[in-house]
């Protein structure tokens, strides 16, 4: 049972991870009113602060990062020297992102697109399963580092941020 000194805390801490999930709707949401260039360079260099970035394209405005192996529990997986996992467990997750900067509304924004491409390993079969982004497999620590990731380019791009209109 909770001492009457705990519970307060408790309360603090329920109201920090309320408001957390408030920042990542706004990041994933945000529309930037600036130059397309200006977007994908900050893109680039935001996500390069928490991914390496296999290959960035600036003509068609996309971005990739180096796939990373995490454990079931989303603990970094280390690979071999063959780039392949090294003794990874049942449902280890193989993920990658997709980093699109895409035209808004006719108004001349921009908003950026972060798409996760999420592969899993089961024993059992040969080839690892691709899992949609919505598919219930996929470990909720998936969606907390797509989250990071929108929340680190939304900060870097905080001063182009405008209100959609009738938001």
């Amino acid at each position: 049972m909770l001492s009457r000194r705990a519970l307060p805390l408790v309360a603090l801490a329920l109201l920090l991870v309320a408001c957390g999930g408030g920042q990542a709707k706004v990041a994933r949401t945000a529309q930037y009113k600036t130059d397309a260039n200006t977007v994908f360079k900050a893109v680039v260099d935001a996500t390069g602060q928490k991914h390496k970035v296999e290959r960035a394209d600036a003509p068609s405005l996309m971005l990739v990062t180096v796939p990373r192996w995490y454990e079931a529990d989303g603990t970094y997986a280390p690979m071999d020297a063959s780039g392949e996992g090294a003794m990874l467990q049942d449902k280890a997750i193989l993920l990658m992102y997709e980093v699109r900067v895409v035209q808004g509304a006719a108004d001349g924004t921009f908003q950026v697109n972060v798409i996760p491409h999420i592969r899993q390993k089961r024993s059992g079969y040969a080839a690892l399963v691709d899992l949609a982004p919505d598919d219930m497999a996929v470990p909720g620590w998936v969606h907390g580092k797509t989250d990071l990731l929108y929340e680190t380019i939304y900060a870097s791009l905080k001063t182009y941020a405008v209100t959609p209109p009738g938001a």
